[in-house]
């Protein structure tokens, strides 16, 4: 017999990330994710070209909506388990749309749902997950529960609260890989160091880890990318993550990361997610948070999220992880 846990679980994979209620109608987008059909429809209502998905931010060129039977099924069958409504409390629905504010928009200083962020007055706007900008202000956490314009600080200074001190371990660096004296500079120079082969140094991919690992805790720290489109790879890697082989490029390889190579992002998820940034980044801000099992990535001029994987806690220690090809950066 199913766990409360587990149907809680599966309740969460009935609900439309928009509404945050058991899905109605289901279809699928271009980029996997499902939404109620009504929920999508008004999220690219005045829209022709470009359908942003709400979830991940993937674009399409049409409204292909694909009916999803198979989970419309699944839903009708999980409401017969009797458990506790989805639908977002009153007080912390959007006035305009009547949908949960998910978001914080940073310009406007006040918290938005999905609908809000496509309208003209929020398009351009910096808006991250409201559990982010709060995550220092837990003063103000049932405030958020009820106030449509609390106002938050911008999440730049949270973040930064959380800041620590990352140097490179030389001890892991591919011998392509040159790093400054005090391991807070690293370029790819296309031409292999004499280096000793040891356990912890990569060998196959130009990685370099940085010297400490997490096990616990909330840190924050930034790179600056010296050369424009080049390809990087910046996040975190699992203790296990395969040195001296092919590595899988998701989670299940041990590996968070965002990869960027001639002005194109993705996001090495499973799948793979494109990203979409307003801007170029030229400076990454890198948040992880070991016990929520979370770990966003950001445009730390802007203080756009670029990304945010989520997943069960993190059981192993975790390392600030880079991979250049043709890249240089430095830890600021």
């Amino acid at each position: 017999m199913a766990s409360a846990a587990q149907l809680g679980n599966l309740q969460g994979e009935a609900s439309c990330s928009i509404c945050l209620d058991y899905f109605t109608d289901p279809v699928m987008i271009d980029c996997g994710h499902n939404f109620c059909r009504s929920c999508i429809t008004q999220s690219w209502e005045g829209s022709d070209e470009n359908f942003p998905c709400p979830q991940c931010r993937a674009t399409s060129s049409a409204k292909n909506l694909r009916p999803n039977r198979q989970l419309g099924n699944m839903v009708e069958m999980l409401k017969q388990f009797y458990l506790p409504p989805l639908k977002t409390p009153e007080e912390n629905l959007c006035e305009k749309h009547n949908q949960a504010q998910l978001l914080f928009c940073a310009e406007d200083h006040t918290m938005i749902c999905l609908f809000c962020r496509e309208y003209k007055v929020h398009r351009n706007h910096l808006a991250s997950p409201i559990e982010e900008a709060a995550e220092k202000h837990k003063d103000v956490s049932s405030t958020l529960s009820r106030c449509n314009n609390e106002k938050l600080p911008f999440t730049e200074a949270l973040m930064k609260g959380y800041k620590v001190m990352v140097t490179l371990d030389p001890d892991t660096t591919h011998p392509r890989l040159l790093l400054s004296e005090g391991g807070r500079r690293v370029r790819e120079t296309g031409t292999a160091q004499p280096l000793p082969d040891t356990p912890k140094r990569f060998t196959i991919w130009p990685c370099v880890l940085g010297s400490e690992g997490f096990t616990s805790g909330r840190h924050y720290w930034e790179v600056q990318l010296l050369q424009e489109r080049a390809l990087f790879l910046v996040g975190v890697a699992a203790e296990s993550v395969n040195r001296k082989g092919a590595i899988t490029w998701s989670p299940e390889g041990g590996v968070w990361a965002v990869e960027g190579w001639r002005g194109k992002y993705k996001a090495l998820a499973s799948p793979e997610t494109p990203l979409f940034p307003h801007e170029e980044p030229v400076k990454l801000g890198v948040y992880l948070d070991y016990e929520g099992g979370r770990l966003s990535l950001y445009n730390a001029d802007s203080m756009e999220l670029l990304y945010t994987f989520l997943q069960a806690p993190f059981t192993q220690r975790l390392f600030p992880f880079f991979c250049l090809i043709g890249a240089e950066l430095r830890l600021v």
